[in-house]
C-alpha cells in the first residue's frame, strides 16, 4: 500500500526529524547586560523581602539623556510647526531668552508673509560681495516671487541685485520687474548695463550723478523701500548701507526680512 505525502507534509516531517537529531543550529539566548542583571536582582530581593537585599543600583537613579545634558524641547506653534532642541544654560539671562524667542517668531511670521497667497511688491536688496551659492538662492527666490504674480523691485549692482534681476527675467514676466538705478544708466558698470538691457522698466536717477556712489545708493534704497511693501535684504553684519536700509524700512512700518550671510 502506497501512502502519498503532500509537499507540506514532507517539510513538516523533515523539520521534526532535524530537531530530534540535532541538525538545526542552537541559537543562544541573548546575554543580559550587567546593568540589567543588577536591576533584576534588586527587584527580586525587594519582592522576597530579604533583609540582606542589595543596595539599589545606580541605574535606577540615572536620568534620561536629555535631562542629564540639560536639554529641553521648545515648540513654536503657528501656521507651521518648528521643533528645536536647545541646551539650557542656567546662567543665561531671561531677557536674552525672550529676545531669542521673539526673533524666531518674527522670522516665522515673515516667512509666512512671503508664501502668502496675496500678490505683493517686494524689494530685494543686498551686498555686492555674494557667493555663488547665495546668488543661486536669491535668483531662485526672485524667480519664484515673479512666477507667483508678485512684483519685484531691485537696484542695479553686482551680487544680490544682479541675482534678483536674473531670477525675475527667467520668469518671462518683465512687467513684474522694476530696476531703479542710483544714478544714470551711463554711470553703471558694463556688466550692469548688459544685464538691464533686457529689463523694460528701468528708472534712472540722474540727479544723483554728482554724488558719490555710496550716497546715491542710500537715496536709491530709500526710494525702493517707499515703492514696495516688503523688503528682503541679504547682508553681512558689517554691510552698513544695507543694514541702514533695513532700519529705515522698519521705521516706515514696512515688513522686513533680513538674511545675514555670516
Amino acid at each position: 500500500m502506497k501512502v502519498r505525502i503532500p509537499p507540506s507534509g514532507v517539510v513538516l516531517v523533515l523539520c521534526v526529524i532535524s530537531c530530534s537529531v540535532g541538525f538545526l543550529p542552537h541559537v543562544p539566548a541573548r546575554a543580559r547586560s550587567p546593568s540589567t542583571a543588577r536591576i533584576e536582582l534588586y527587584s527580586e530581593a525587594q519582592a522576597s523581602g530579604r533583609p540582606d537585599a542589595p543596595a539599589p543600583p545606580l541605574e535606577l537613579y540615572a536620568a534620561p539623556r536629555a535631562e542629564r545634558r540639560g536639554e529641553r524641547k521648545t515648540t513654536l506653534e503657528g501656521d507651521s510647526r518648528v521643533v528645536t532642541l536647545e541646551k539650557e544654560d542656567p546662567f543665561s539671562s531671561p531677557q536674552l531668552q525672550l529676545e531669542k524667542s521673539t526673533g524666531m517668531e518674527d522670522m516665522l511670521r515673515e516667512l509666512r508673509e512671503i508664501q502668502g497667497s496675496a500678490n505683493r511688491t517686494y524689494c530685494i536688496l543686498g551686498t555686492r560681495h555674494c557667493s555663488y551659492l547665495h546668488q543661486q538662492i536669491i535668483e531662485l527666490l526672485s524667480y519664484a516671487l515673479v512666477l507667483s504674480g508678485n512684483h519685484v523691485y531691485t537696484s542695479g549692482a553686482a551680487g544680490t541685485n544682479a541675482a534678483a534681476i536674473r531670477g525675475a527675467l527667467r520668469a518671462n514676466s518683465t512687467e513684474l520687474l522694476t530696476v531703479i538705478l542710483p544714478q544714470s544708466r551711463s554711470k553703471q558698470t558694463e556688466d550692469c548695463q548688459e544685464l538691464i538691457a533686457e529689463v523694460t522698466q528701468v528708472v534712472q536717477m540722474p540727479e544723483n550723478d554728482a554724488l558719490s556712489l555710496d550716497v546715491a545708493s542710500k537715496r536709491c534704497n530709500r526710494r525702493l523701500v517707499k515703492e514696495t511693501e516688503h523688503l528682503i535684504a541679504f547682508a553681512y553684519h558689517d554691510s552698513k548701507t544695507v543694514v541702514r536700509t533695513t532700519v529705515e524700512a522698519k521705521e516706515m512700518d514696512k515688513l522686513v526680512t533680513v538674511m545675514y550671510l555670516d
